[in-house]
């Protein structure tokens, strides 16, 4: 997920109360000095939902609210090698806080690294990407009890996600055309989602979660993951490689690397209806994120997911519409 764009501190904190992000540093360095690293020598590290610091030889990841990191850390000392998550060294809680502390490895943040690769560098991330994401797809019998089926963009219910759809409509003013095709998505991905196989997802699949160095070596942040149908992380994988930060279609060889990967692992009588509505529960779970910030900096209309969203709202289906086809 991008921040929704403001001012104030570290950009990764600008919606957050300063004193709040003080107290999260601090423990972090407390944390930090436990397993000999130096949180005044490390780097900021990619990532909204949790802040992480890279460096000395270890990366230490803090929860920013009160919540325990314990379920996470059970999952990752379970995957499989091939999904090339490090090793974790501990986890704990500071003041209610969970941390994980993993070995630090050597590679840069997919998402920085992007822009400086070639499109067939690109298209070639785009499948190792989803070959570490498949990893964990693949043990799912072993790993189910781990993850919970709801979370991250997921919602528990349908009446939750509905309630987002709300939210969204007063925020944007939709169309009763607009409207009346929201809440068929919704009702769409929560009558089929039972009917297929369930997959532990990650459920963040995105750039800024894997580690880059000449190929894709690491898949991070499981904090998200979900048990569910595939197409989770399917339309994660096609929104990172077809849309640009600023919520535009983008050609590409990546994009259509994504495509042809989602177009071989859809469920093949549901697949349309389980990718169009996890990739509406993931735009309505953003909006109520950017919502959250209150930024007078652009119209509401003018956000990252309000775009995506209404994309996905029209006749064609926004970034999905070859495979909605």
């Amino acid at each position: 997920m991008t921040a929704a764009p403001g001012a104030g501190g570290h950009p990764l904190d600008q919606h957050r109360d300063p004193s709040a992000s003080a107290l999260v540093r601090a423990l972090a360095a407390d944390v930090a000095a436990h397993y000999g690293g130096d949180l005044t020598r490390m780097r900021r590290a990619n990532g909204y939902s949790n802040a992480t610091w890279v460096g000395d030889g270890i990366a230490v990841r803090i929860a920013h609210t009160p919540v325990s990191m314990a379920r996470e850390a059970a999952l990752v000392r379970a995957l499989p090698r091939e999904v090339g998550h490090p090793e974790i060294l501990g986890e704990g809680a500071a003041e209610g806080h969970g941390w994980i502390v993993t070995k630090e490895v050597r590679g840069q943040n997919l998402h920085e690294a992007w822009p400086t690769l070639t499109p067939a560098a690109q298209r070639q991330a785009i499948h190792q990407l989803w070959f570490r994401a498949r990893a964990a797809h693949d043990a799912s019998p072993f790993l189910r009890t781990h993850v919970a089926s709801h979370g991250g963009f997921i919602p528990a219910t349908v009446g939750a996600a509905t309630a987002a759809a709300g939210r969204a409509d007063g925020a944007l003013g939709l169309s009763s055309a607009q409207r009346s095709r929201l809440h068929d998505i919704i009702e769409g991905y929560f009558r089929t989602a039972p009917l297929v196989a369930q997959s532990v997802n990650h459920g963040d699949l995105a750039l800024m979660n894997a580690l880059w160095d000449g190929e894709v070596i690491a898949l991070l942040d499981f904090e998200f993951a979900v048990l569910g149908p595939i197409e989770i992380d399917l339309c994660r994988l096609v929104c990172e490689a077809r849309v640009s930060g600023e919520g535009q279609r983008v050609d590409s060889e990546a994009g259509e690397a994504a495509l042809e990967i989602a177009a071989r692992h859809l469920d093949p009588v549901h697949g349309s209806a389980l990718i169009h509505g996890a990739a509406v529960l993931d735009q309505l779970r953003d909006l109520d994120i950017w919502l959250g910030h209150d930024s007078a900096d652009e119209r509401v209309e003018d956000w990252r997911p309000s775009r995506l969203l209404t994309d996905l709202l029209d006749a064609e289906g926004g970034y999905l519409t070859p495979l909605l086809r």
